[in-house]
């Protein structure tokens, strides 16, 4: 089945939970768990997902997906994603890469992918095979190495998103500042078309993914030291106070009070809701 409308999604409550990386690692393969379901969220970390046997039905934004043995999808930074459903012989294979890594093996190429891709029979089964042996290896570099590979391999697929929203996604995440006017002007096209078949083929909005690599920034500069203010204009947020009305929606709780201790909670929190 292909993609299907969702229009009664709101997207603006997706939460912002980073990878679940090991400490210390670049790259990471997480597999399927029925018990451990995250909330419909988003991250910094570029991630593809491959089913190997089962079904499921994932949400994208404002569009959901159905997705069958040997059928992969990618989604890209600041882009919100959540499992819906799940056969109960769901295998599933997710592969994440920290953004410096993602940057080295995507040698700033963007592969924006609207419509899963189908694997060959032979890419299903080295995928499997390569995924159980990574468990036995306990070098995380030659792991990160294995990962780096794989992502490298899947994620090089040929873009199916139109030409302009994969501009549109270099130039906001290099600079997320930048006016709707400013952006079409660089795109040589309209502000109104480029603003449609962003939301067509990302599955939300330029303003909604503006403001999720606004946040991302914005953590990441006080993570190195910067005063909430600083790391607010830094970001370019207008104002603090414009900053924290952000957070508090895509985070649930205050800039201060998840530095100051709910990070943890928020990064590991699960939908019980959802079910096995």
């Amino acid at each position: 089945m292909g993609l299907r409308s969702a229009i009664l999604v709101d997207v603006s409550a997706a939460l912002f939970q980073p990878f679940p990386m090991l400490p210390g690692r670049a790259a990471q393969l997480w597999r399927h768990q029925p018990e451990y379901r995250r909330p419909r969220h988003f991250h910094e970390e570029p991630e593809l997902n491959a089913v190997v046997r089962g079904r499921a039905r994932v949400g994208i934004g404002d569009r959901t997906l159905e997705l069958g043995p040997g059928e992969l999808v990618l989604f890209e930074p600041a882009q919100d994603h959540v499992l819906l459903e799940a056969s109960p012989d769901l295998e599933l294979f997710v592969v994440a890469l920290r953004p410096a890594l993602a940057e080295r093996v995507r040698g700033g190429r963007l592969s924006v992918l609207k419509e899963k891709v189908l694997l060959s029979e032979s890419e299903v089964g080295d995928l499997r095979e390569r995924a159980l042996a990574l468990g036995e290896i306990r070098d995380h570099v030659a792991v990160e190495r294995e990962l780096a590979d794989v992502f490298a391999s899947l994620g090089s697929r040929p873009c199916t998103t139109h030409v302009s929203s994969r501009r549109a996604v270099g130039e906001l995440r290099a600079a997320p500042d930048l006016s709707a006017a400013e952006l079409a002007r660089r795109l040589r096209t309209a502000p109104a078309q480029v603003s449609r078949e962003f939301h067509r083929d990302l599955g939300l909005t330029l303003v909604e993914f503006r403001a999720r690599l606004r946040l991302m920034r914005f953590i990441h500069l006080v993570d190195q030291g910067a005063t909430l203010t600083a790391a607010a204009l830094s970001a370019d947020f207008g104002s603090y106070a414009q900053c924290h009305r952000a957070f508090q929606r895509a985070v649930g709780c205050s800039p201060r009070a998840y530095f100051r201790g709910a990070r943890s909670a928020v990064d590991q929190a699960t939908d019980p809701a959802l079910g096995p």
